[in-house]
């Protein structure tokens, strides 16, 4: 049920579990907490139409980062009313510790984490039959392109309905446990001891109220939950327990992304077949290349990955198309009738082999014309000095402070990425699919290259996961130290960013921790 008044909720319920943040990770909880016979209460600040934060709220001091901008919405459905819908499962030498890579491992095994795969993807829609990879390669007839030194091909998932909005729509709505709270800004904790007896929250005119709840959980995304976490520690009236925590806000990672090379295709039937999308059952798959986890260790490299971009004439209008869709699709806001004429006219001649690659040949069309370069999608080393901190100067209408971002890079990306490119050449030529060229300055080893590299919007890091207080804000099971009954979610737990996007790890997380809650 979705509530838009203070005076709707019943403020002194003490039984119930309150999330903070209604996007893609609070709203996953929210639903799988509900079927377990939970009561919930979610706090949104923002409303259910699409919504942006204002530049009061945040600003960036260090490498330009675009996600803190354009990468993150503020409404019901969050970040996931913007993004693909892609899932990337995180390795085991995510885990594990990398000895040239410090402060790497995390205290939690990849086999804790692994076991609840199959769980989160079926709780999102992906069936057992979609969930490996040499499976759905055969189904589509895929043949192994025998890759070696190192390099192995696998596939991304994606999502069928990316907004968690919509998927969990008729739920949000009908649902008795379930209830929801539009346009309320949580800016504070009541505190007993180690417990969290109560958020406080404001509406949009300055209406305060304490709401209680037996457990708490934050998950607001990356930066409101340091500027929550920050802006309590340093409050005089708010004796939180992780007061003095020098760890919140430290470690902000994000993917490095871009292009590194354009490909000169040898075998064009052998490299469009083993690179296009491929569709099964509405169910989209994305191939891509990686270094296994033996490669990386002896190259102490860091972890990325490579895709393939097709570019052509009528790139912009089918991405235009394809956008306008998901609009259609999902009742999104549709502007611009005139221009999707325009594109439809621009792209009919494509149009029908695109619905004979869905329907019949269960892959995404691309034009034969298509240039293709070789883009990747890199982690970064672990910066205590990468962080976002907050200016209690300058507040926004709930008297939060400014968000400030100061992300850092490293000294290993360059290296990293150039060997990875390096591997992908010898293996393309080796194997008779293609060629790379790659770009000068990454050849030569110009920092200047990075410069070109943006950020993918997967921010990590803020409430690390830690070993204990002295190296973490959370412990392994999510649990803020210091505390008995508030939790984070989110990649802003992560420890390391891997290759790979951030959210299905998340919510894998999310999975174990609901069924800890729920026993």
């Amino acid at each position: 049920m979705i509530f838009r008044e203070i005076n709707q909720v019943e403020a002194s319920n003490s039984d119930r579990i309150v999330i903070v943040g209604g996007g893609t990770l609070g709203l996953y909880a929210a639903h799988e907490l509900a079927r377990r016979g939970k009561e919930i209460l979610v706090i949104e600040s923002g409303a259910e139409s699409l919504g942006n934060f204002d530049p009061v709220t945040y600003d960036s001091i260090g490498k330009t980062h675009e996600g803190i901008r354009i990468g993150r919405s503020k409404s019901l459905g969050g970040t996931s009313n913007l993004w693909g819908g892609q899932l990337v499962e995180f390795q085991p030498v995510d885990f594990q510790g990398r000895d040239w890579l410090p402060d790497s491992k995390w205290p939690v095994t990849y086999e804790e984490v692994a076991s609840y795969h199959q769980q989160t993807y079926e709780n999102l829609g992906v069936g057992k039959e979609f969930q490996d990879d040499a499976s759905v390669f055969k189904q589509a007839g895929v043949s192994d392109p025998g890759f070696r030194n190192g390099l192995e091909l696998f596939l991304t998932r994606w999502l069928k309905i990316p907004s968690m909005a919509v998927a969990y729509g008729e739920e949000i709505r009908s649902s008795e446990r379930m209830k929801v709270l539009l346009e309320h800004s949580v800016v504070g904790f009541e505190v007993s001891g180690a417990t969290i007896t109560g958020v406080r929250i404001l509406d949009s005119k300055g209406a305060s109220l304490v709401i209680k709840g037996s457990m708490f959980i934050l998950a607001c995304g990356t930066f409101e939950i340091s500027r929550l976490l920050l802006h309590s520690a340093s409050n005089q009236a708010e004796l939180c327990p992780w007061k003095d925590n020098q760890n919140i806000g430290r470690y902000f990672q994000d993917h490095l992304i871009g292009r590194v090379a354009s490909v000169e295709i040898l075998d064009r039937k052998r490299f469009f077949n083993t690179f296009s999308t491929i569709v099964r059952a509405g169910q989209k798959f994305q191939p891509k290349l990686r270094l296994r986890d033996e490669a990386l260790r002896n190259e102490r490299i860091l972890n990325l990955y490579g895709m393939m971009a097709f570019e052509s004439s009528v790139s912009e209008n089918l991405v235009y198309l394809k956008q306008f869709l998901k609009a259609a699709i999902f009742s999104r806001k549709i502007n611009g009738l005139g221009d999707l004429f325009r594109n439809l006219f621009a792209c009919w001649k494509h149009l029908l082999p695109l619905m004979w690659k869905y329907v019949v040949a269960n892959r995404v069309f691309v034009p034969s014309t298509s240039k293709v370069s070789l883009h990747i999608q890199s982690e970064q080393p672990v910066m205590s000095e990468s962080r976002i901190t907050i200016n209690p100067e300058v507040r926004d209408a709930t008297g939060l402070p400014k968000v400030i971002l100061d992300w850092r890079t490293g000294s290993e990306e360059l290296p990293s990425i150039r060997e990875f490119a390096k591997r992908v050449d010898a293996v393309f030529q080796a194997s008779g699919l293609a060629r790379l060229h790659i770009e000068d300055a990454l050849t030569r080893g110009d920092e200047q290259f990075l410069s070109t590299l943006r950020d993918n919007y997967h921010q990590v890091g803020g409430a690390r996961m830690g070993f204990s207080a002295q190296d973490g804000v959370v412990d392994k099971n999510l649990k803020v130290f210091g505390t008995e009954n508030l939790y984070v979610v989110g990649a802003s737990t992560f420890r390391t960013s891997g290759n790979a996007n951030t959210t299905f790890t998340a919510l894998t997380f999310v999975t174990r921790l609901m069924d800890q809650i729920a026993s």
